[in-house]
């Protein structure tokens, strides 16, 4: 059963061990609290309608990997310094944490945006194991966003079968995350 760990701000406070980490990245509000409350099938993971409440790197025990969700990237309450705290809190995790085995980055699949594209870019220079999560698709009919995939694919820098779509609200497709996580970790023994 997964569970909470912890938060922790810094390098110093983060757990000390070997287990395999996936983490998830996005822009503040795109729903990554959803996604991991609907992958564990519990609430586990604090969720707010309110953007950039995550201003802590939390780690969640998921048994054969731990899942860590970082502070939302771009639009951040409390102006400069906490965005420039929370930027270097992003950094240091995502270059000094040796347990990172892959990325997936949670995009709104109504409001893909230039900072998306560029977090893309590079996340896809610095890891193998990079996958784009379009949440919200229960907005629209999902062959609205099938036909634009291709176009989006090419906006963010990845091949098409990178993407998985989901709709963290309605639990669909969040079995093809775990799918894809599973592949990963097999991947890597």
């Amino acid at each position: 059963m997964a569970k909470f760990i912890k938060s922790a701000s810094s390098f110093d406070s983060w757990i000390k061990d070997q287990t395999t980490e996936i983490c998830f990245a996005g822009r503040s509000n795109v729903g990554k609290s959803s996604i991991i409350n609907a992958l564990a099938n519990q609430q586990i993971a604090k969720s707010s309608k309110t953007p950039g409440r995550t201003q802590l790197v939390n780690f969640y025990d998921f048994g054969s990997y731990r899942l860590v969700d970082l502070p939302g990237y771009g639009y951040m309450l409390g102006g400069n310094k906490l965005r420039n705290d929370i930027t270097k809190i992003i950094d240091e995790y995502l270059t000094q944490r040796v347990n990172l085995y892959a990325i997936f980055q949670v995009c709104d699949a109504n409001v893909v945006t230039e900072l998306d594209s560029e977090m893309s870019k590079y996340f896809q220079k610095r890891f193998k194991n990079h996958y784009i999560l379009l949440n919200k698709i229960d907005k629209a009919n999902i062959s609205k966003y099938q036909n634009q995939l291709p176009s989006i694919a090419k906006f963010l820098h990845v091949q098409p079968d990178k993407i998985i779509l989901i709709s963290a609200k309605n639990k669909l497709n969040i079995s093809n995350i775990k799918t894809t996580i599973v592949k990963t970790l097999q991947a890597i023994k």
